[in-house]
């Protein structure tokens, strides 16, 4: 083989198999390159890809020569023209052939058939390269048999392509009765598959065929032997029962026991004679064999338990000792086992080749292929495996279940989530359905094969792609931005996208991808100019956002209790997210976008951790569509393109309060106040299912065994409803996607027993009941216990009023084993009905209703009424907030209502509440002994309703409004005559039986103009015999697992979305951040009031829908109101902004006429856009964007106080990089040439004026020849014709001089117009007539040089996973808090801490940073324990109100950590520019510096202002300028200003020079630096060795004094904490070790001190995602020659549960040491005086002396 020249040659065995494409695909040309692997364990080698010769004549090849048409014969065309033959040039026949020859080739051509060539006349030879063609299949148009016949014959290659209906699509979905249809995917999430080693095995054998039903989303699948090795057989993938874990993880874990309170613990079932009782007393043992036989688990092999958290304990001899156990109950032994002993889990990623298992590979066969591949064994026995690969690879595991478990389809892993496993534990088939339903994508267009290289490929992952497949996205962007001609949609649609960014680098798939991107950022292109809550909604159901902000596959702590024992919290990033970036913002606005404040004069905060934890819960339950066809991805495991979907099971079911004093829920009519029969009432609505009877917006779950056909719903002959649903057209139905009856209409036979409709039978086809959106109070009277056909399964208390459960009839009275069975004439398996109807139904068969052990017969399925009463009591916790707690007599109370469930949520006590009188704040002896305090604090109470009318008469509008709080049905859905009406003024009573009661309803208008129907009623909850009272909660879900209903979950998310789109800042905060995209950085305050106004009424004049949201009616109103449009505006210097880099260069490209060259169709990006101007679109760095809206610059802007967002992307590295991209274009085209915009290395051709080599060029050309009126010309297409006299002076004596040749004297007016502040703001200039001098270079005092390095860990680090108690009782607490992320001490690095004044001698350093050990044990470093931003010392009552920073929000907190300045003594200024200048003050020459970005930290009072300088180092600036005067030209144009000019043009032109004069200064100072240590790559490791580099500069700046700050991102690991930690601090601690040892080379590492910081810790308890959420206190380090190391400083809490003096909800951790005081330390280290300390750190004096 030719290998590369610059890697050795490597012999290689003809007979040995070698991996080829390592990492990247093979390029498909003579001498492109490819990889390959030359042995076990070795690199990847590149190798040139070599020529095949063959004869003309051969007959070597196995199928004959297809003859072709001749080039450009109009049969035979290039598709790309940068290719020559020699180098993969690709053509595309036109047309079919009709030759004799085709008959003779293959039909469908796979990867692994002969090739197939072709010949052209001229000789010559071309290789057929098969393509898979995307469809049209549009949400309008979808392909009408969802991909089915493409499946077929490609044999499986090309899934089906059959979207999940949704509202998004099912405008357009169709019913298809094509033989080959397939159906959709997505909906066999919910096949049960048991988990058992055949299931498993057979997952292996992976097959690419047709993907299965629409309606298997709960198919079984037992995990048992037989069912893994079966997974493992289809799939390929490696799913095992682990076994033989060590029971305490590794020898130095503690093993606690089980007879801590709250404890989860395993126990394997063995037969009594395999293991011997453990010694205990009999009160120990009775308690553990108590809890052991009432457990809710029924695994036949293991048995998991939680250990009460009341009412009951060990004796104290055994409580804390107790570790290996085994308990003998009757027959059976129960031995305690490791937590996770014979789970199931996906080891697949064990096996990669590049073993990240860290498995022992030594003797042969390899350990986790083995068992199943050369055994069939299902079982994978820990034994013999180091304990590290455990405990360290289970974050990165997915767990399945247990042996023995029953899971559902949708609960496997992705990889094994395929057709062929649904089909393998399904009884249907996947095609050859008669009726399906189909549906297709928005915006799934048919691709073009003609544009060549240009767009993705999808079988082929890119192969045939020889640029970076991310730049097609913004490819498409481009030619979108210059040829469209709604070109305010589309940039509607990109200050949009800039609201709601989505991050490429934090998605773990997809993230290089065009398709995804695209469908995401069609939202704002369809919706722009349209309504917001269409974009939220449709934001909020995207699956990149869904990964983005994290809230996928986030499951409620209720779902994780019942499945895990372990309550942990919902993601909390979107929620926190949707208020802060999207809808409210952190702060009350008035209308005009102005602040409310307090009476303190304090902005009040819009929501709290309380509103996010609560939020939160709504987004749980998201997960993926399934992988499907026909787009980009061809990943069976991965789908980004089709809207999530929600899945009930996963979703919260509680309460959760809202902003404004309610709850979500809150308006909404009660599910007991439906209309009987309300399925036949106008309003119904029915969704069509094709010939499923599987629903989708509801479960009916399990099949019950009747002995005859199933009994399903089946509208008779006479009904009319079956008349309306079949839609007869000439005897034939014409069946609809969805029909809502317009009018009541009466029952028909079967119809007039049903109390509410499920799935509807008519002719051949089903459709499904869509009950209107409705909500539970989640207390209630008169409860009744419901539970499945056998008794000792879960139990639970339902709502007797409300259809919740079947009936159950016995034929003996009360007493003895009863057995139960259905109504005899039951209509449907499923049916549901109320406790009175089931009543009934049992008296019609001589029966009643009983307290059964069996219900048996036909229709047994789901929950069974009982005619046992229920209670229903709470748990009050410390804060108020209660937990409900379900008793029923003798039965298994499901765990969700469990007296040990920890489901506390919010209610709004009427005053006091009952207080335990051992909780921290006191209390009332639990309402003065009505309730039974708990001995983990908290009470608990029994409780009952009272509802009582609210009005009596006819109130005002504002009291319905502010006073009632249940909303109501339609009154024309019940009987004409159950209301009359009443009118009052701006309200309508519908009074039932005449008078006012609690059925009254009212009808008003509020103030957004919706019309609102409220029930005259108010529920009370009391707590027995006592005062105490709250009202009552409403929940959209019902707390029954068997009612969990995915249509109920959609209708909480919308009530979500419509109480952040009608809050009342919502309007107000919208419009000023679109006002700062398009017009004006600082608007107007009446001005932000028009925007808001148009917002809200959504109309401009004219212009708008009149509906609220009405995007265009805003557009409308930031461009034509007088606040942007008048006149006077052009003098205000405070208006107008700088403008953003991207739509700059826009500009230049539409106005300057770029046009394609070389016979090109697309501006294919090949250029390295963002590295050239930092923006561009799809490649967001953060959430927030490219730049935050409250940024304040410096210079005169600054000193006003105004924000200028643009203004964070004029530094030096990005003006210059943008201004030499410019320049580029404009005198050689998009090419490489001088740092433009092309890539490539041939700068032959780099000659001004020639375009050889360029992709596109600006062909513009003035139609006018003097001088005067082309640059008059050039100004108004440029800078709107608001270029100076002055300056556009300077531009025409510029052109001139290259006359005659007009060309170039066009180029050089158009780089010094770009170079203008009239184009780069938005405003005009007055000059003064004075140059811009640079500013004096200081002497330095000539002291010796000291500098601080300030590390930023962007995103809030999780920092007590970074350091971490050990050998001391914290560790036990850290254990069960951190329970799923937390830190095992085998895989820590030990820290000797007993110098230190903690509670334990010793804490473990997280593995990956050994560096930082090596430099603790040295004493060059020491840890802050328990940091953060203080403005005082506080405590967990008194936090909020002690604390003036805004908590919690990554931009607050960043800010916070770097200003230290909470009181605003000196805004402007950073902790670090503070220090910096009182260096100043004392005569000492200093130099900041920010490493790529401006960080507010190093900003100061006192020139020189911070350099800013890219981590990859400092671009020459303008190389080869088009005149000798050109650099001199830019400083004219950009001279001094008048004080009346705009500050945003005075801001551009200071950046501007200050960016020249510190390129030039910087470029000199760099020029012969050379340093010896290898740095990373990444952006952290390039930016430390540009500061080793800045260092060594030292002398040639003659500096003092220097100051470093750098910034990491990717810390916010609101998802797989353990990934983020591992990938982070390895960078970290690799970057730290190069530049250690470089300081130490250099002889300064006595001279510089290290801070690493991040803007604020994180959660201690875990989220549903196994990450951590915002958190407040954090561990740091300070290291360096001079740092007093090898201790830890500030306390470390002690204790780290919830009870604990510095913790807070969720585990958020009060700070106790203030940076104030770390930062003093530093400070007086530079030498900032003692007196000066205050000044540096503000809140200093609030601390006492001995923190200093």
């Amino acid at each position: 083989f030719p290998w590369k020249n610059e890697f050795p040659k490597i012999t290689i065995d003809p007979s040995t198999e070698y991996s080829i494409a390592c990492w990247d695909f093979p390029e498909e040309w003579i001498g492109g390159t490819w990889y390959m692997r030359a042995g076990p364990g070795m690199y990847c080698r590149p190798v040139l890809n070599p020529p095949i010769y063959f004869d003309t004549n051969t007959t070597q090849l196995a199928n004959p020569v297809v003859p072709l048409p001749a080039v450009g014969s109009g049969g035979l065309e290039v598709i790309d023209q940068q290719k020559n033959e020699s180098s993969g040039q690709e053509f595309i026949l036109l047309n079919g052939l009709d030759h004799d020859i085709c008959t003779q080739l293959p039909d469908i051509m796979y990867e692994e058939d002969p090739p197939v060539f072709g010949q052209t006349p001229d000789g010559m030879w071309l290789q057929f390269d098969p393509r898979y063609d995307v469809e049209e299949n549009t949400a309008e148009n979808p392909l009408r048999d969802g991909g089915g016949t493409r499946t077929l014959i490609s044999n499986g290659l090309a899934q089906c392509s059959n979207v999940r209906r949704n509202v998004f699509n099912e405008h357009g979905c169709i019913l298809s009765r094509e033989p080959t249809t397939c159906k959709g995917t997505s909906d066999n999430l919910f096949i049960l598959i048991g988990l058992n080693a055949e299931n498993i095995v057979a997952i292996h054998e992976r097959t690419d065929d047709m993907k299965g039903t629409s309606d298997n989303l709960f198919i079984p699948i037992e995990l048992n032997a037989e069912n893994i090795v079966a997974i493992h057989e289809i799939t390929g993938t490696y799913p095992y029962a682990v076994m033989n874990l060590p029971l305490g993880g590794d020898d130095n874990a503690p093993i606690v026991s089980p007879c801590i309170k709250g404890t989860k613990t395993r126990w394997e079932i063995l037969p009594e004679n395999e293991c011997v009782q453990t010694d205990m007393d009999t009160q120990t043992y009775n308690v553990l064999s108590s809890v052991l036989r009432q457990t809710q688990d029924d695994n036949s092999f293991v048995r998991d338990i939680v250990f009460p958290s009341n009412g009951a304990s060990c004796s104290a001899d055994y409580a804390d000792s107790l570790e290996e156990v085994s308990m003998i109950l009757g027959n059976q032994c129960f031995k305690r086992v490791h937590p996770e002993h014979l789970s199931v889990f996906d080891l697949t990623l064990c096996t990669r080749e590049e073993n990240p298992c860290t498995l022992d590979l030594s003797n042969g066969d390899h350990p986790v292929k083995s068992p199943l591949d050369n055994d069939g064994n299902a079982f994978f026995d820990y034994q013999g495996q180091d304990n590290v690969f455990w405990d360290d690879q289970l974050s990165r595991l997915t767990k399945i279940g247990r042996l023995g478990d029953t899971i559902m389809f949708k609960d496997l892993p992705n990889n094994m989530r395929l057709a062929k496993v649904a089909n393998r534990f399904n009884d249907k088939t996947s095609q050859g359905q008669s009726y399906v339903v189909v549906c297709g994508s928005r915006n799934e267009v048919a691709n073009d094969p003609s544009l060549g290289d240009f767009g993705f490929e999808i079988i082929e992952h890119f192969q045939n792609v020889d640029i970076n497949p991310a730049a097609h996205r913004e490819s498409v962007f481009f030619m979108i931005a210059l040829e469209a001609r709604d070109q305010l949609r589309q940039l509607m649609a990109w200050q949009l996208s800039q609201l709601f960014a989505i991050v490429p680098l934090v998605l773990t798939g997809g993230w290089d991808h065009t398709e995804n991107f695209l469908n995401y950022y069609d939202i704002f292109v369809r919706h722009g100019l349209g309504n917001f809550v269409n974009i939220l909604r449709e934001v909020t159901f995207n699956p990149l956002m869904a990964e983005n902000l994290t809230f996928q596959d986030s499951k409620s702590g209720s779902y994780l209790f019942e499945t895990t024992g372990s309550y942990t919290h919902a993601d909390e990033n979107y929620a926190r997210e949707l208020m802060q970036l999207f809808t409210i913002g952190v702060f009350l606005l008035n209308d005009d976008g102005t602040k409310m404040l307090n009476e303190n004069g304090e902005p009040i905060p819009t929501f709290s951790n309380d509103e996010v934890m609560s939020f939160a819960r709504v987004f749980t339950g998201f997960v993926q569509s399934q992988p499907r066809g026909n787009f980009e991805e061809n990943d069976s495991s991965w789908n980004a393109i089709d809207e999530l979907i929600v899945d009930p099971i996963y979703h919260d079911k509680f309460p959760k309060h809202d902003l404004t004093g309610g709850y979500i829920g809150d308006g909404y009519p009660l599910c007991v106040d439906l209309p009987s029969r309300m399925f036949l009432r106008k309003g119904a609505t029915y969704r069509l299912l094709g010939d499923s009877p599987r629903p989708h917006a509801f479960i009916d779950e399990g099949t019950p065994m009747n002995d005859g056909p199933a009994r399903v719903f089946e509208l008779g002959e006479n009904s009319r409803l079956r008349e309306i649903l079949c839609n007869s057209v000439n005897g034939s139905c014409q069946f609809q996607m969805t029909v809502t009856l317009d009018s009541n209409i009466e029952c028909d036979t079967k119809e007039c027993q049903v109390d509410e409709a499920r799935v509807l039978k008519v002719h051949d086809v089903y459709y499904e009941y869509i009950r209107p959106p409705c909500v539970e109070q989640v207390f209630f009277n008169d409860s009744k216990k419901v539970t499945y056909k056998n008794s000792f399964r879960h139990s639970s208390c339902a709502n007797p009023l409300l259809p919740h459960a079947a009936e159950a009839c016995c034929t003996e009275g009360n007493g003895g084993t009863l057995t139960a069975t259905r109504y005899t004439e039951y209509v449907f398996d499923h049916e549901r009905v109320n406790f009175s109807a089931a009543n009934v139904r049992c008296s019609r068969d001589g029966l009643s209703q009983c307290d059964f052990n069996f219900v048996q017969g036909d229709g047994v399925v789901g929950l069974h009424w009982t005619n046992s009463a229920c209670q229903i009591a709470i748990k009050v916790n410390p804060e108020g907030k209660v937990a409900i707690v379900y008793e029923a007599m003798a039965n298994i109370i499901h765990p969700n209502v469990h007296k040990d469930n920890m489901n506390y949520f919010k209610v709004y006590w009427n005053g006091d509440f009952p207080r335990n009188s051992l909780d921290e704040n006191g209390g009332n002896s639990c309402g003065n002994g009505e309730c039974s305090p708990l001995e983990d604090g908290g009470c608990f109470c029994y409780i009952e309703v009272d509802e009582e009318a609210v009005f009596s008469k006819m109130p005002r509008t504002d009291e319905v409004l502010s006073k009632l709080y249940i909303g109501a049905y339609d009154p024309l859905t019940y009987n004409d005559d159950m209301f009359s009406k009443e009118f009052g003024e701006g309200v309508i009573a519908y009074l039932a039986g005449g008078a006012y009661s609690s059925s009254t309803v009212f009808e008003v208008e509020d103030s957004f103009g919706r019309v609102r129907l409220m029930k005259n009623s108010i529920e009370t909850v009391r707590v027995k015999n006592s005062e105490y009272s709250f009202r009552n909660a409403p929940s959209f879900m019902s707390l029954l697992n068997e009612e969990s209903a995915e249509r109920d979950a959609l209708n909480e998310v919308n009530a979500l979305v419509d109480h952040l789109l009608y809050h009342q800042n919502t309007a107000p905060f919208i419009a000023s951040r679109l006002i700062q995209r398009f017009a004006t950085s600082n608007p107007d305050p009446i001005y932000v009031s028009s925007v808001a106004k148009s917002f809200r009424t959504g109309k401009y004049g004219s212009l708008g829908s009149g509906k609220y949201g009405d995007l265009a009616a805003t557009v409308s109103a930031i461009l034509l109101d007088p606040g942007s449009q008048s006149a006077v505006l052009d003098a205000d210097p405070y208006h107008g902004s700088i403008r953003e880099p991207l739509t700059k260069a826009l500009h230049v490209l539409r106005s300057m006429e770029i046009k394609l060259e070389n016979g090109k169709k697309v501006l294919e990006n090949h250029f390295p856009f963002t590295e050239r101007i930092f923006q561009m679109a799809h490649s967001f760095p953060s959430v927030f964007s490219f730049f935050l809206p409250e940024n304040i610059p410096s210079g005169r802007p600054g000193e006003a106080e105004l924000t200028s967002p643009e203004a964070m992307l004029t530094d030096m590295p990005k003006i210059i990089n943008m201004l030499n991209g410019l320049f580029s274009a404009i005198k050689y085209g998009v090419s490489r040439c001088n740092n433009g915009f092309g890539r490539g290395d041939n700068e032959s051709n780099c000659q001004e004026g020639n375009f050889t080599d360029a992709v596109a060029r600006l062909s513009f050309d003035s139609q006018f020849s003097d001088a005067n009126d082309v640059v008059t010309e050039l100004s108004t297409l440029l800078t709107g014709g608001r270029l100076g006299v002055q300056n556009k002076q300077i531009v025409i004596e510029a052109y001139i001089s290259k006359l005659p040749d007009k060309e170039a004297g066009m180029r050089i007016a158009q780089q010094l117009i770009i170079s203008s502040p009239e184009f780069q703001s938005s405003n005009t200039v007055v000059k003064n007539g004075q140059p811009r001098l640079p500013l004096p270079d200081p002497q330095p005092k000539g002291v010796p040089y000291k500098a601080v390095v300030y590390i930023m860990l962007t995103g809030g680090a999780d920092s007590f996973n970074m350091l971490v108690p050990m050998r001391c009782s914290t560790y036990y607490d850290y254990i069960r808090i951190r329970r799923g992320v937390e830190q095992r001490t085998n895989s820590l690095l030990k820290l000797d801490a007993t110098d230190s004044n903690q509670t334990c001698s010793f804490y473990g350093l997280h593995s990956k940073l050994k560096t930082a050990e090596q430099l603790y044990n040295s004493r060059d470093l020491l840890f802050f324990a328990n940091a953060g931003v203080l403005t005082k010392p506080t405590d967990k009552h008194s936090y909020a109100k002690d604390t003036l920073s805004r908590l919690f929000a990554h931009n607050h907190m960043q800010r916070e950590i770097q200003h230290l300045d909470p009181h605003l003594v000196d805004a402007r200024t950073g902790v670090l520019g503070r220090m910096s200048d009182a260096l100043t003050r004392e005569g000492l020459k200093v130099h900041r510096f920010n490493i790529h970005d401006r960080a507010e930290g190093l900003e100061g009072n006192y020139r020189p202002d911070p350099f800013i300088v890219d981590a990859s180092g400092i671009p020459l600036f303008n190389e080869n300028p088009s005149t000798t005067d050109m650099l001199e030209n830019i400083k004219k144009l950009n001279e001094d200003t008048k004080q009346e000019s705009n500050v945003f043009a005075d801001l551009w032109s200071d950046s501007l020079l200050s960016a020249m004069t510190s390129n030039a200064f910087l470029t000199s100072a760099l020029a012969n630096v050379t340093i010896s240590s290898s740095f990373g790559d990444d952006h952290l490791g390039k930016g430390m060795e540009m500061i080793v580099k800045l260092i060594a500069t030292r002398e040639v700046r003659k500096v003092d004094r220097d100051f470093f700050f750098i910034s990491m991102n990717g810390w916010d690991a609101h998802k797989l904490l353990d990934n983020n930690l591992n990938r982070n601090l390895e960078t970290f601690d690799k970057a730290l070790e190069s530049f250690v040892t470089e300081l130490r080379l250099m002889g300064v590492w006595e001279n510089i001190t290290i801070l690493q910081a991040s803007e604020f810790g994180r959660t201690l308890e875990a989220n549903s995602v196994r990450g951590t959420d915002h958190g407040w206190g954090g561990n740091y380090m300070m290291m360096g020659g001079s740092v007093r190391g090898r201790q830890i400083v500030g306390k470390y809490p002690e204790f780290l549960n919830s009870n604990a003096p510095e913790i807070l909800d969720r585990g958020r951790v009060l700070p106790t040491t203030s940076w104030d005081v770390i930062l003093s330390a530093i400070a007086e280290w530079t030498g900032v005086p003692p007196e000066a300390l205050s000044d540096v750190c503000p809140n200093l004096d609030n601390f006492p002396k001995s923190d200093w």
